[in-house]
């Protein structure tokens, strides 16, 4: 990453999303020339996951765009994923990450000249934008690279996957959003039946993921979907219809597999959430 210090206009300095560095620091920091008083611990840790074989219709990347956007605040880490089948090019992958740093504790302002306090305040006012526009950015190449045609959709085994990153991330209040039609159709199950969405066994499926030896740890992390049962609007036979018994069906396997996780499932939009998703809602969540 290209340090940015205290400069009141964050350039656009990350660097190319290939370089591991830049991918995981993309964000420049404003503490450069006062580490001493960055705040050690962020209050919130958001990882928005993309499942590019789903269709998304603009209402829905609207939907993203706008939630993300909201949800990043100073204190939160943010990261941004995609997964698909496992093929070439395909597998799970972290697009960028990154922290808007919270600004200096009360406690250690007097210790600071007011030069450096200003200057760091600009620079984190600006950082919120730039965190921002990285955001959308990701988003709209995430939403690019989305091909509803691949025939199959390793979901849980992202999700098992994705669940070590989040795991390990410093904040106390983990929040995934998970941007999915949650349909599974891999080695290890698959919920269609004929090319159309069955009526699944929770209990079933949940033994053959077990069996897998599938298992996640999301560290109680609180779990919104967006897209759930998403059909695409190319989809003109009977086929795309979804079965309400089916989707009910659906969430309750997706609950029940992500208590056993460690992680609260709070909304499964199907496929857009009828909640409004921020910190509030998983902070009272939390209590």
């Amino acid at each position: 990453m290209l340090a940015c210090a205290t400069a009141t206009v964050l350039p656009v300095c990350a660097a190319p999303a290939s370089d591991p560095v830049a991918r995981d620091h993309a964000i420049p920091s404003c503490y450069e020339q006062l580490r001493e008083y960055a705040p050690r611990n962020p209050i919130g840790d958001l990882t928005v996951l993309i499942d590019q074989t789903a269709y998304l219709d603009a209402r829905l990347r609207q939907i993203v765009r706008e939630t993300v956007d909201r949800l990043l605040r100073p204190g939160v880490n943010l990261s941004i994923a995609t997964f698909s089948a496992y093929l070439q090019g395909r597998y799970l992958d972290v697009l960028v990450s990154g922290q808007v740093e919270a600004p200096i504790d009360a406690k250690q302002r007097d210790f600071v000249s007011k030069r450096d306090l200003r200057q760091n305040e600009e620079c984190l006012s600006d950082q919120v934008v730039f965190a921002r526009r990285l955001a959308a950015k990701n988003l709209d190449a995430a939403f690019e690279a989305i091909d509803p045609n691949i025939p199959r959709s390793d979901i849980i085994a992202a999700l098992r996957d994705l669940s070590r990153r989040v795991g390990n991330a410093p904040a106390s209040n983990r929040m995934v959003i998970v941007v999915s039609d949650m349909l599974e159709n891999s080695s290890i199950t698959s919920f269609y039946r004929a090319g159309r969405l069955r009526t699944i066994d929770a209990t079933a499926e949940l033994r053959k993921v077990a069996a897998a030896g599938i298992r996640a740890d999301f560290h109680d992390a609180q779990i919104f979907v967006i897209g759930a049962g998403g059909v695409s609007e190319r989809s003109a036979d009977d086929r795309s219809y979804r079965d309400p018994r089916a989707l009910l069906a659906l969430e309750e396997f997706w609950r029940r597999w992500f208590a056993a996780s460690h992680a609260e499932l709070i909304e499964f939009g199907k496929p857009t959430p009828l909640i409004r998703i921020d910190w509030k809602t998983s902070e009272s969540r939390a209590q």
